[in-house]
């Protein structure tokens, strides 16, 4: 891996958390699972549906909403490499000096029922809400602490 040996020492690395990616998954599937049965209990289906119009909406619904269930697994392949001059996030390498001050920041959306959390650079904003204590293992990387 060229990038690494021009970025120094691999000080640590950080691997995603599967256990949180199935939990977030498996919440979402139950809470899907919840509102298609108080749906279909509502209102019984009655045969094929009044229009096309109306089939193919249901049809986006149905689309969108198994991309929401199943969007923390797109996480799965996340990780930290933190080396002496940058920081490999995902497959991309990043020189510190361009990332500028680091800091991590921990949102709660009104709307979700998990908080995401946030490596904030001068460069971007990487969400590493799947990552396994990526702040305990910059810290350790950088600070020699946790």
């Amino acid at each position: 891996m060229p990038e690494s040996t021009s970025m120094g020492r691999k000080l640590a690395e950080a691997h995603v958390n599967m256990g949180k990616i199935l939990f977030h998954t498996g919440v979402r599937v139950a809470l899907a699972g919840v509102v298609v049965f108080a749906g279909i209990r509502g209102n019984p289906p009655k045969g094929a549906p009044a229009s096309l119009t109306a089939g193919l909406v249901a049809a986006l619904i149905a689309l969108l909403a198994l991309g929401w269930v199943f969007f923390p697994l797109v996480h799965w392949g996340d990780h930290l490499t933190f080396y002496e001059a940058g920081i490999i996030v995902g497959r991309q390498p990043w020189a510190l000096e361009k990332l500028g001050e680091i800091s991590f920041m921990d949102v709660k959306n009104n709307y979700s029922l998990f908080g995401q959390t946030y490596m904030c650079t001068q460069a971007r904003r990487f969400n590493v809400t799947y990552i396994k204590d990526a702040k305990k293992n910059y810290n350790r990387a950088y600070f020699k602490g946790i």
